[in-house]
């Protein structure tokens, strides 16, 4: 069998090629949203927690006055519990403060779009979550 000059030469591939681009264009940008989405979930699931122990504070606030206050305290302590800046988180209070009423408590955290544990976060957008409590009917206010 004779050898012709083809198979001699030695094979040039593009796997080097193929594999720097795969993991630029598919492992590294999969890899990002896995590290992210733990993150996203935490911060929906604190907004919800403060949007309720939010409208709860309202409702069973002793003064009336002083209870958008308290709720935005309250808002507070749970962000920095979860190591997030104060500015990090908004709450407004909306209804009336009458028995019978409704109270609306309407919580918005940012979310980052990326996250560098330890440097930074880079864009991002906003979530908001809305919890409602009814003031009692039959509770005595002063």
């Amino acid at each position: 069998m004779m050898l012709t000059r083809a198979s001699v030469e030695p094979e040039q591939g593009s796997v080097a090629v193929e594999l720097s681009l795969g993991i630029g264009l598919l492992v590294l940008p999969m890899a990002l949203l896995v590290l992210l989405l733990p993150t996203w979930l935490e911060r929906q699931s604190m907004a919800r927690v403060a949007a309720q122990e939010a409208a709860r504070s309202v409702v069973v606030a002793a003064d009336p006055q002083q209870a958008g206050t308290i709720a935005s305290q309250v808002v507070t302590r749970i962000a920095v519990n979860y190591g997030l800046p104060a500015e990090a988180i908004t709450v407004r209070i909306s209804g009336g403060l009458d028995r019978g009423q409704v109270v609306t408590a309407t919580v918005s955290v940012d979310m980052p779009a990326t996250n560098f544990p330890g440097l930074t976060e880079v864009g991002g957008f906003s979530y908001t979550t809305a919890h409602r409590e009814v003031i009692d009917p039959y509770r005595s206010l002063p």
